[in-house]
Order: structure tokens, then sequence, then C-alpha cells
């Protein structure tokens, strides 16, 4: 049924599959980013209602503890004081008058304040701030007076209360100390609905809700209506976490809550969830279009890649199947109708028959001709025999001189891990074709030899040119950058100045050879010239630095990375005047001293193998990389082995709180003590095991040099250094200062101008 149904074409059936993955793909991707947002966009919401509920807690105590300080300061007004404690025989209307425009004044100032009683039970009156004077026996808010005469909780403490069917936040202050007979009170009435505007921030057409409730689980301040106010106060909130979900009715609210350190109130924030909700699904359809929209194009882009890709492969295969043939093979194999597998034989067929043909032209005279200059090279001198035919079956003597290249593959280690044996052999033949063509579009004539390794040798013949030596050098570079185009394989270079047919070719093959090695020291990428060979010369003596090693490896076991990387860095810098094999010989020897010196005898095994390992690389400084990484690895797991590395971690910890607080005045050990969640003694401890120093003398000592360095790279004056390093008072700056450098400031500064 399936083989029915599926196109014939290979470009409509490529399409088909990738209109099936894109679209599974799609849709998996569209139900994971909405639930993904969704999850995203409750957990913001949560969050910034927790947020505004935290600053609302914030606001309300510092505006109820300002609230509860301006009780005081009516309390505390002279003639409000003056009369709630005045008795029967001390009475005076100048008094009553003087007090009630001080209550007017406070009235005024204050816009919270609805109501102030002034209650004298000496002399059995009650002064409001309506300007009215009662008794006890007929003064309107009895309320107030019973709660006053049985009042069992501290004052000062807000509570609610309601006269003339309104609710009011009230505030009694007592005349007298605690634990007397109370006889004179100020009783202050708060307006609620301005508490809830202005300290609670409820705006009216905000959905959502705000109810804080009493210690009593009373309702104190918020926008709820009286049916949710009294389903909150029945239901049980003491097992809800910060956060919870509850269904009241129709809706379900998202609630946070927090409690008011201060007053022991509670306050949640409640939004409805239906409408958090109704904006996800909005957005929910926004993204299932846009996605939608996006898969359209994707096909449509599909459709038209495989049209212009893999509809010509279609084609090829139809004149593949007219070239071999109805009676071929693959006509009677299962899969006759695959075009790839009809791709596959035609490739097959044509590779065989180019072997085939290259097999037949291939002659025994160019064996020969590799032979002859594969001996030319190795052997100290020429034969007779040798030296005719290269004369008469190359050009390369034709000036009478030539020049000898090496270019060398860069990390050969790798190079034979990546490609096989096969491959290998095939990449070496194409880079000996590049360099041969390259070369000849610069106009010289070339003849590359292949040694079965790492590199490829080229004997050059000379050109016409005055400025010769720059144009060859132009031209390797150029047999490099194609050989990066085309091969994507990096090569090192090196080539020799005029010679004859005299020279002693093995050495200068060695030579340059040599040079090749170059960039693997210096990290230099260019032709390497027969000059570069005095850099050898000047580096051959450069023994290793053994002290230096133990420091590396000292500086492994005391975890301190940065002393590392500077050690390795000096160890290593004498390496970039030695030969190749002289540097490979003495890397070997870091690695195997390190390794030996941390028991890590698994990675290699022996310096035999750490020889080979180091073939991977394709310059000093990669090598240096990975020996500090390792280092960097051996210091994490000698930390994670070691007890004592929590003091460490603690003790620096300590110095970077000084360091941060330095300029207070107030730091102390116990500020210190506390960051870290340590006692005072124990702290103390461990900084003077650490630094072998006590932390008392160590803040010091920083400001100290503080304030040296501002004395030095400002011209503030002495006062404003003084306060910037956290002195706290100028004789003990000025003694400190004195103790440490035995000058004052002023001429510790001179001295350095």
């Amino acid at each position: 049924m399936w083989s029915r149904i599926k196109p014939k074409k290979m470009y409509l059936n490529i399409f088909m599959y990738s209109c099936i993955a894109v679209s599974l793909l799609t849709l998996v991707f569209t139900v994971f980013l909405s639930q993904q947002f969704a999850k995203s966009a409750m957990d913001e919401t949560d969050k910034s209602n927790q947020v505004k509920i935290n600053q609302i807690v914030k606001t309300s105590e510092f505006t109820l503890q300002k609230l509860r300080q301006f009780a005081l300061r009516i309390y505390s007004d002279q003639s409000i004081a003056l009369w709630i404690n005045m008795g029967k025989d001390e009475y005076s209307p100048l008094t009553l008058d003087k007090a009630a425009t001080s209550v007017r004044g406070f009235m005024s100032s204050e816009p919270f304040i609805r109501g102030i009683y002034l209650i004298n039970f000496n002399i059995d009156q009650i002064y409001t701030s309506e300007s009215s004077i009662y008794t006890t026996k007929d003064f309107y808010d009895q309320t107030m007076l019973d709660y006053i005469k049985n009042q069992k909780t501290p004052y000062l403490q807000y509570v609610n209360h309601e006269v003339g069917g309104e609710s009011f936040l009230a505030l009694v202050v007592p005349a007298s100390g605690p634990n007397q007979n109370f006889q004179g009170f100020v009783a202050i009435l708060f307006s609620k609905p301005l508490l809830n505007e202005n300290m609670l921030q409820i705006s009216a057409d905000d959905p959502n809700k705000i109810y804080i409730e009493g210690k009593n689980k009373e309702f104190i301040l918020g926008n709820t209506d009286p049916a949710l106010t009294q389903a909150l106060m029945e239901i049980d909130k003491s097992a809800a976490d910060q956060g919870w979900k509850w269904n009241f009715g129709n809706e379900t609210w998202s609630i946070q809550s927090e409690r008011f350190p201060v007053e022991g109130w509670n306050i949640y924030h409640m939004a409805p969830i239906s409408l958090w909700q109704a904006k996800v699904a909005k957005i929910r359809i926004q993204i299932i279009g846009s996605s939608i929209f996006l898969l359209l194009a994707l096909l449509l882009y599909l459709f038209w890649q495989s049209y212009r890709s893999l509809k010509p492969l279609s084609d090829l295969v139809s004149q593949i199947r007219s070239k071999l043939g109805k009676e071929h093979a693959i006509l009677q194999a299962s899969n006759a109708g695959n075009e790839m597998a009809w791709i596959h034989s035609g490739f097959h067929s044509l590779v065989e028959k180019i072997e085939q043909l290259d097999s037949s032209i291939k002659s025994s005279k160019a064996l020969v001709k590799d032979d002859f200059l594969r001996q030319w090279i190795l052997n100290s001198k020429s034969s007779k025999p040798i030296e005719e035919f290269i004369r008469n079956q190359t050009q390369i003597l034709e000036t009478g001189s030539f020049r000898m290249a090496v270019i060398r593959l860069e990390s050969y280690g790798r190079f034979e891990e990546q490609f096989d044996f096969a491959s290998r052999k095939l990449l070496r033949f194409a880079l000996g074709n590049i360099m041969v063509e390259v070369l000849s579009n610069h106009g010289f004539v070339a003849e590359t030899v292949d040694f079965g390794s790492d590199h490829i040798v080229a004997l050059i013949s000379l050109s016409t040119s005055e400025e010769e030596m720059a144009l060859a050098i132009g031209a390797m570079d150029d047999v490099k950058v194609q050989i990066s185009r085309w091969l994507k394989l990096e090569v090192h270079a090196a080539i020799s100045s005029v010679l004859d047919v005299e020279e002693n070719l093995q050495i200068i093959y060695n030579q340059l050879y040599e040079l090749t090695l170059m960039g693997f020291i210096n990290h230099e990428d260019r032709v390497f010239t027969s000059d570069d060979l005095e850099r050898y010369e000047r580096g051959k003596d450069s023994d290793l630095d053994e002290a230096l090693l133990k420091q590396v490896i000292q500086s492994v076991q005391l975890k301190n990375d940065k002393a590392l990387e500077g050690y390795l860095d000096h160890l290593t810098l004498h390496m970039q005047e030695l030969s190749y094999q002289e540097c490979k010989l003495q890397l070997t020897h870091i690695i195997y001293s390190i390794m030996k010196s941390f028991k890590n005898y698994k990675t290699f095994q022996g310096m035999k193998s750490i020889h080979s390992f180091l073939e991977q690389f394709a310059t000093l400084g990669e090598v240096k990389a990975w020996l500090y990484q390792v280092m960097l690895q051996t210091i994490e797991q000698n930390r994670k082995k070691n007890a004592s590395s929590r003091k460490d971690e603690v003790a620096a910890e300590m110095i970077e709180y000084v360091r941060n607080h330095l300029h207070n005045p107030m730091l102390s050990v116990d500020d210190i003590a506390a960051h870290v969640s340590m006692s005072v003694n124990y702290a103390r401890q461990i900084f003077k095991d650490q630094f072998n120093c006590s932390l008392s003398d160590y803040i010091t000592d920083q400001r100290i040099e503080h304030v040296i360095k501002l004395l030095t790279t400002t011209d503030w004056t002495v006062a404003d250094i003084t306060e910037q390093s956290g002195f706290q008072t100028k004789s003990t700056f000025f003694a400190a200062f004195k103790r440490a450098t035995g000058m004052t400031p002023n001429q510790y500064r001179m001295g350095k101008t």
C-alpha cells in the first residue's frame, strides 16, 4: 500500500518526508512553547505579586510607624498633655482652649486622621476634634471607652473601631507610663479608605484584591467585598504556603501572603486567574497562528529547494539508466526503483573505468622518475645516471639551479586518527598535485616527492625574474592557502635558497623539514627560509629550568592557580628558541614529571606515549593551554579532597567583605562573623590561622593602604580622605597613620610629590 502511495521521484519523496518531519517538529514545538509560556507567565505573575506585596508590607510598616510617632507627638504636646493629666482642682477653660488649638493643628497636618479624642477620667470629660465636650456618660463613642477600660493588649497597637456605622483604624496613647493607673488618654481614628488608597496603593480599577487580617482573624484593611471577606475569615489559612490557589464562587484566585513583622497582621494579595488565562489564551492563539504561517513558509521553501537541488539528480538518474542499459545488474536488485542506488552504481562504474584508464596510462617511466628524485634527495651525492635522467626527463635543472621546498601537515597525529591509510595516501597525492599546479600558475616548474609520512618535498626550477625569491615565497604562501581552501588541511612550509646539482640535498632536506616545525614553537604562520636556521643555533644549549618546574608543581600543590599560570609561562618561554625535537623532549619531561608528582599514571604509559601524544598539537601554545587545564583540574580535585577548603573559602569571603565595607566606620569583627555565619571567636581564629594576622589589624592595614592610595592619586583634602576610609574620628585616623608610616598624612603626601 505504502509503495503505491510513495512518490517515485526522489525530490518528491524527500519533500514528502521533510513535510512530515517539519510538521511534527512544529506541532511539538508549538505545544511546548505555549505550555512553557503559560507556566512562565504564571510564575512571573506570582513573582510580581509577591514583590508587590513585599513592597506594600514595607510601605505599610513605614506609614504605620510614622502614624504611631505622630500619635506620640500629639500626646507629648504641652497643651494636650496638661489638659489630659489635669485634676478637678486644676481645671481651667484656658487650658482646654490651648489643647483644642493644638488638636486642630494636628488634624490639619495629617490627612489620615478622621478624629481625635482627648479623654480625662479625672475630670470626667472628653474633648473631640469636632470641638465638642462630653462626659463619659453622654459620650457617643461608648465602645472606645469600653475598649480603654477593658484594655488587655499593649497600648500603641492599632485596632479596628466602628463608630456611627463607619469603620476606622484606632490608636490609643495613654497619658502615663506602664503598670500605672491610666486616667488620661489620646485616642486617634484613622481613615481606612485613605489608608487603602495611599498606604496599600489600591485603585478602583484594579481587579486584584488585598486583604489584611488581624491577630484575631478580623478584617483590618483591604478592598475585598463583604462576601469575599467573610469567606476569607472562615477558611483555615494556617497550613497554606506563601503562594497558593483558592476557589471561591466562579473564580479561582492566586494568593500571595506575607506577614507584618511589627503589627503581627497577615496580608493576602489575591489575583483572579481568569483574567490571566484570557490573556494567555490570546497569546496562545497568536503563537499557533504564527506557527502555522511559519510551517507553510517552510513547506514552500522545502519544495522549492527539493525541486531546485534534487530534481537534477532525478534527471541524472534517467541519463545513467540509458547509459548503463536495460540489462544492468541493478535492475534485478530489490532497490531497482531507488534513484540513489542508480547514482551509486553509475559512480562506481565511472570510478572503475577511470582507474583502468589511469593504470593503462601510467607507465614505468613515471615510477622510475619518482624513485630517482627520491634517491637524489636522500643521497649525499647524486650519481651521474640520476643527474642525466633528471636533466632529460624534467625541467628542474633547465637554468642550472633550483630550490627545494617542504610542506608539512599540521597536527599529523590527529590527521592519522581521522583518516585511514588509503585516505592519507590519496590526500598526500592531492597535496602534491595542488602544489605543482599553484607553482605553475606562478611561473615555476616543479616536481613533487611523497615520502609517505607527514610532508611533501618539491624541487622547483628557478625563474628568470630578479625578484625570484620573493616570488617563490609568495607562490608557497599561495600553496598553503589553496590547500586550506580545497582540502581543509593546514600546512607549514619552508623553502631553501638557490641550490645547484652539487649540493648535499640530504642536509638541505633535513633543515627544511626542521624549519616547517618552527610554527609549532613560535606560532608563526608564514613560509620559512634558510635564514631562519640561525634561531636553532641560539637555543641549542637552553636547558630546562628544573627549579622553575618544581615551582610549577608546588603552585598546583598549594592550589595557587594565578601563580601556576605565571610559572608555566616562564617555564616554556625559552622553548621558542629551541629546535622542534628539543622542545618536544623538554615538554615530554615536564608532562612526565607533573604526572608522576600527582601519581597520575592512567593518562600516559611512560614517556613514549607522551611523546606520541604531543604530535596531536599544532603549536606550543596549544600544549601549554592543555597542560594548564590539566593542572587546574588537579587543583580542583585536590580542593575537593582537602578538608580545610572551607576555611580557605571563609577567609576569602571575609577579605572580600572587608574590602566592600572598608568605608563604613561601623565595620566590626561582629559584622564580619555574622556575614560568614560563624561565632566571633571562630572567625578570628580562622583568619589568624590563614593569614597570620588578626582580623582587626587587617581592617586597619587595609584602611591605611586605601588612605595612601588616595593621598598619592587624588587631590582630596585629608578630612575627605578620613571620611572615605572608614575611620570614626580624625584622632583615630591620625594616630593609626602615624603608627603605620611614621608621618602625618600631609607629610606623606608632600614626600611622594
